[in-house]
């Protein structure tokens, strides 16, 4: 599934292929935490479209070399990405924490994207929800604002760890209940789906194997954004769900009153229901 190319750079960047292969691109920026595999919970809907998936796994993640953290540097990780493999226009998908990523990604290349739709994705949790933020969650942020980014991950890294590192090492069925006993009430798409449960359960393992990929996810959009939202272009359709404990609507309404062209769409159900049930009208849109 996976293919592992150079950047100019040196380091490594990971991306999975799924869907039609010869099919209108759509770039798939996979939650929080998660690789370019995830992207396999909803290749059969971009398939019946006839979409060609391009999941690029970012940094920390999966075989990606680790870097600095920033929405910025992973829409340059991305354009390299398709400027490899020679896509002209795409439209974009941003699941969960994948948003912001899709979002940075638009406002690099305006003239290169036919399509945005971001499901469930965070705004900035410390405008939206600083509550949520711990003590070290702020000391991590302030460190990295101050220049110290490797002390910032640090403490970052020991937060995924407490937070994580129970479910490393589990058998496959140990993994599975504690993901269960994990979810917020109310959260059951992918039990309707247990083969597509499977393969996200798959892809989470291998995903938090350290917490590298999630500390640079969080100190990328969990305060300050490094990129201008006005320089996106392209419509957005934002993708919510009316019962969603991970991405309340507070996110959404963070996004539009940022984004010139967009509108929101709030669907029934909870996080599952967003970022994976609601892809097959977003493919079908696109």
């Amino acid at each position: 599934m996976f293919t592992t190319l150079t950047l100019s750079d040196g380091r490594a960047l990971e991306y999975a292929e799924l869907g039609a292969p010869s099919g209108q691109p759509v770039l798939f920026f996979h939650g929080t935490p998660a690789t370019g595999g995830q992207a396999a919970v909803v290749a059969d809907a971009a398939s019946a479209q006839g979409l060609r998936l391009v999941a690029p796994t970012r940094p920390g993640y999966g075989d990606s070399t680790v870097s600095r953290p920033g929405l910025a540097a992973t829409a340059a990780d991305t354009l390299e990405l398709v400027d490899q493999l020679g896509l002209g226009r795409f439209a974009l998908m941003g699941s969960s924490g994948g948003g912001p990523f899709a979002l940075a990604t638009a406002a690099a290349a305006p003239d290169r994207v036919s399509a945005i739709w971001v499901h469930a994705s965070p705004g900035s949790y410390a405008e939206v929800k600083p509550d949520v933020l711990g003590d070290d969650d702020r000391r991590a942020l302030d460190l990295a604002a101050d220049g110290d980014v490797e002390e910032a991950m640090r403490v970052m890294d020991a937060l995924g760890d407490a937070d994580l590192g129970e479910l490393r090492g589990l058998s496959e069925e140990e993994f599975s209940q504690a993901m269960s006993r994990m979810a917020p009430p109310g959260e059951s798409w992918l039990d309707r789906h247990p083969a597509l449960k499977q393969a996200f359960q798959a892809d989470f393992r291998r995903a938090i194997t350290t917490s590298a990929g999630m500390s640079r996810d969080n100190l990328s959009w969990l305060r300050d954004w490094d990129v201008d939202l006005e320089a996106v272009l392209t419509p957005v359709r934002l993708v919510y769900g009316d019962n969603d404990r991970m991405a309340e609507l507070g996110h959404a309404e963070w996004l539009q009153a940022r984004l010139s062209r967009s509108d929101l769409h709030v669907v029934p159900g909870s996080h599952g229901d967003v970022v994976f049930g609601a892809a097959a009208d977003s493919f079908a849109a696109i």
